[in-house]
């Protein structure tokens, strides 16, 4: 009788384990297909349908964000190429900029973000978008805050985004 008890329990131990070892599987998967497919929105939302030259991209990777702005077609006139970068740890940022090519990289990790805002801005040619707020603060450093413009008019939308990189930032805390 003891031995049945006993096989019983540890059958239903290796039973739990293996259903909560599926379950966090399923997670990570589920997250990391949802980050992919924010990355994409966002990346699309970026692009300013009046610059059509420049390539942008934002990518989150596990609790790494990354958001890149390349103009191939840039109204910069250089004597000499000019790179500068600074980095600490997975935070950082970079430019390059040569005649006709402009190009900056910002690295920051989820850990490191306070708060996420946003707010509707209208550029210099009276075209309407929201700027999203992403404040970055390192333990007793100073603060720092990106901006994110997504050219889109329909609020839900930039909420809609927003509430899932929120789930990003808490999920890297």
């Amino acid at each position: 009788m003891k031995k049945n008890l006993l096989m019983w329990a540890l059958l239903l131990l290796v039973g739990t384990a293996q259903a909560q070892v599926t379950t966090n599987v399923a997670k990570t998967v589920s997250g990391n297909v949802d980050k992919q497919a924010l990355s994409k929105q966002i990346t699309q939302l970026m692009r300013n349908p009046k610059k059509p030259n420049q390539d942008l991209q934002f990518v989150l990777s596990g609790c790494h964000a990354q958001q890149i702005i390349r103009d191939n077609k840039a109204d910069v006139q250089m004597s000499q190429p000019v790179s500068v970068s600074y980095s600490k740890g997975e935070s950082g940022w970079g430019v390059k900029l040569k005649d006709g090519l402009f190009e900056m990289k910002l690295d920051f990790e989820w850990a490191d973000v306070t708060n996420l805002s946003y707010e509707a801005e209208t550029d210099d040619d009276d075209q309407k978008y929201y700027e999203l707020k992403i404040k970055r603060q390192k333990k007793g450093g100073d603060s720092i805050t990106f901006d994110l413009p997504l050219y889109t008019t329909n609020e839900a939308v930039v909420k809609n985004v927003m509430q899932r990189l929120e789930k990003v930032r808490q999920s890297c805390k």
